[in-house]
């Protein structure tokens, strides 16, 4: 079947024909793209006329906890909550609304937006529910607030030792306060009672319509085995509308090895990624790796989750066994540390690369490595917009070295851009407005963060397409040329005509996804 499209303005994010104003697909690819009348009248197509609308490469998100995502919608909203009593309420709200569940979850709450910046403790949530186990993640889902019923479920009590890379953290009598930072929230996870297939296959079916509503086409998932489940439910099903790489945590490569499984397995809808791996902590938590110590914490380096050792091990096994390797890393210590562990580990073998998570601070000795090791730095504009008062006082003037989109990219490194969901909103568009003015979404500070690391709209859209894309292994991908997949957005407002604050509230009036919209 061909579909030609006539009469729009067309972005294709191909340098040798960067504008076009008609496109050929044919059985779901790009076939042909240039002026309408260069085609000639030789091909048989339908014709659609986009009436002067604007056509650009479908998005895609490369850094997404997709399941969690969609079950949190169901969950308490404890975003933008602005005291740990307003947190407090609507845990109440959503508890009065629930009676029948006999945990309640939530997400998103932030402590540093609060007054005094202080930790909430479990006395404020055993206040509005005493009756049954509260558990609720920060908005970097690095620590977790519960409530005393949770800690009595997961047998923990004062004497509970912190396991290796967690910490139980306890007030001043050595009392557990309902906070427990990094590996320390296993011991809460292990006693939550798990959504039934069932019920995370209805999640996702509901929460990608909203992913294609923001133009969000290619997702690279970064989950478990559980989530990978419902995924191939849905796949199934014939039911699975977005383009998912899924990525496994490093422990499944026990599992994938004797399946003799490497990174690429299954189609274009549904395929096998990077294995993930966690170097360090985050920012907010205070536990990201650093080389030197935080400012106002002379004896904090932040929280290596492995010895650089053992983390060498775990990238060398993962190659070996054909397994390129994704690597969360925040401080400068981690990134140098993942990038010591790619240099040293032998080559994979897969068409897809190394890549890091949120290189949200690396040091300038590191930046060409990157582009050396061709390591893919997967980054999330939109975490600059809630983190640069907290890069300025935690890392002072080593903060010039933070979400540093421009100087990667002016050393060759591929930039693939994310949302980190549900750390933060799914919508890619206000993170494309902060991409190119490094203003949060308050429009601070004024001039832009560390103005100099900027992108042009074209550059940051390329991170969410063809950086995107190459993060998978796909050399066409993100482009409207011939052979890609006609995956595309048509949009009714041209996004280089606007300014950023009405570009962060642009939509899609149609999104499509090889050729059918």
């Amino acid at each position: 079947m061909n579909t030609l499209y006539v009469n729009g303005h067309i972005y294709t994010q191909d340098p040798a024909l960067p504008r076009a104003d008609a496109m050929l697909v044919t059985d779901g690819r790009v076939a042909w793209v240039g002026r309408a009348g260069e085609l000639g009248t030789g091909v048989a197509a339908e014709r659609v006329d986009l009436e002067g609308s604007t056509v650009i490469p479908a998005l895609g998100d490369a850094h997404v906890h997709f399941m969690a995502y969609a079950l949190l919608r169901q969950q308490v909203d404890l975003r933008g909550a602005r005291s740990e009593e307003e947190a407090a309420q609507r845990v109440a709200n959503y508890a009065a609304r629930h009676p029948d569940r006999p945990w309640i979850r939530g997400h998103g709450w932030n402590e540093h937006v609060w007054e005094g910046g202080k930790l909430p403790t479990r006395a404020s949530l055993d206040a509005v529910v005493p009756d049954r186990p509260v558990v609720l993640s920060r908005i970097d889902g690095h620590v977790l607030w519960v409530n005393t019923r949770a800690l009595e479920a997961a047998g923990l009590t004062d004497e509970t030792p912190n396991p290796p890379g967690g910490e139980l953290v306890r007030d001043e009598r050595g009392r557990l306060t309902g906070i427990l930072r990094e590996t320390a929230r296993k011991l809460i996870h292990e006693c939550l009672p798990a959504p039934s297939l069932s019920e995370r296959v209805e999640a996702l079916r509901q929460a990608q319509q909203e992913a294609l509503g923001l133009g969000l086409v290619r997702l690279h998932v970064i989950e478990g085995p559980e989530a990978l489940e419902a995924f191939q439910v849905l796949h199934a099903a014939g039911e699975l509308a977005v383009r998912v790489l899924f990525l496994l945590p490093i422990s499944a490569l026990e599992h994938l090895r004797p399946l003799e499984l490497r990174a690429g397995f299954g189609d274009s809808f549904l395929r096998l990624g990077q294995l993930k791996i966690f170097a360090d902590g985050t920012l907010g938590s205070r536990t990201a790796w650093m080389l030197e110590p935080f400012e106002h914490e002379p004896e904090n380096r932040g929280m290596p989750i492995y010895t650089s050792e053992e983390l060498n091990t775990l990238v060398r096994e993962a190659h070996k066994a054909g397994w390129p390797c994704a690597i969360h890393a925040i401080g400068d210590a981690a990134n140098r540390a993942a990038l010591d562990a790619i240099e040293q580990a032998p080559p994979c073998g897969s068409s897809l690369p190394d890549r890091i998570e949120h290189v949200q601070i690396i040091h300038p000795d590191d930046m060409p490595r990157l582009r050396t090791l061709d390591v893919v730095a997967s980054m999330q504009p939109i975490h600059m917009a809630s983190d640069w008062r907290l890069a300025d006082y935690w890392w002072g003037a080593r903060a010039r070295w933070s979400y540093a989109w421009r100087s990667l990219r002016r050393l060759g490194t591929a930039l693939a851009f994310g949302s980190d969901a549900p750390v933060e909103p799914l919508d890619p568009w206000p993170a494309l407005a902060v991409a190119i003015t490094r203003r949060d979404l308050n429009g601070l500070p004024e001039g832009g963060w560390y103005p100099d690391e900027t992108l042009t709209l074209a550059e940051a859209l390329e991170g969410f397409t063809v950086g995107v894309a190459r993060a998978a292994g796909d050399p066409r991908g993100g482009r409207l040329v011939p052979g890609a997949p006609a995956d595309f957005l048509v949009l009714d407002q041209n996004p280089f005509d606007l300014a950023p604050e009405a570009l962060a509230r642009l939509r899609p009036r149609m999104t499509v996804v090889g050729g059918w919209g």
